[in-house]
């Protein structure tokens, strides 16, 4: 909801203080606020703040990039944006999440995917003709299925 309302307010705000203070102050103010409690109402708050410089970080980035652009291209200009917008959290996602998929330090790590393959002990689970295998690919077929 914040993030709504910063967003309204935003230009007003880009006039009086520029681009670099008003997006630094709102993120700088919910981040320096979630490093420092550890209370509930303060992470609330500091999520509140957060949405709040996010709010004000969509607008700025968009008055920055269209207003340094051509008026043919501020079009392009802004899908650009946009795209930056949406791939840049994406990548962070996937680097963040790299770690897991290919094991933690310590472990081996195999190609096909993280950490080590166990078997399940016990026989093949009764009508599915599947083994319970915890690796993709099982070394021998299954007994009883057809290949």
């Amino acid at each position: 909801m914040l993030m709504v309302l910063s967003a309204v307010l935003c230009p007003a705000s880009l006039r009086r203080w520029g681009a670099r203070r008003v997006t630094a102050a709102a993120l700088a103010l919910g981040v320096l606020l979630l490093s420092r409690t550890t209370a509930p109402a303060g992470i609330g708050l500091a999520s509140a703040l957060l949405g709040a410089g996010f709010g004000t970080v969509m607008v700025a980035a968009t008055q920055v990039i269209v207003r340094g652009a051509e008026v043919r291209t501020a079009g392009v200009a802004g899908g650009v944006r946009q795209t930056a917008l949406n791939v840049g959290p994406a990548v962070g996602v996937a680097a963040a999440s790299a770690p897991f998929r290919h094991g933690y330090p310590g472990r081996a790590a195999r190609p096909g995917g993280g950490g080590r393959a166990r078997r399940a002990r016990g026989p093949p689970a009764a009508g599915t003709g599947r083994c319970r295998v915890a690796h993709p690919r099982p070394a021998r077929p299954c007994p009883g299925r057809r290949s």
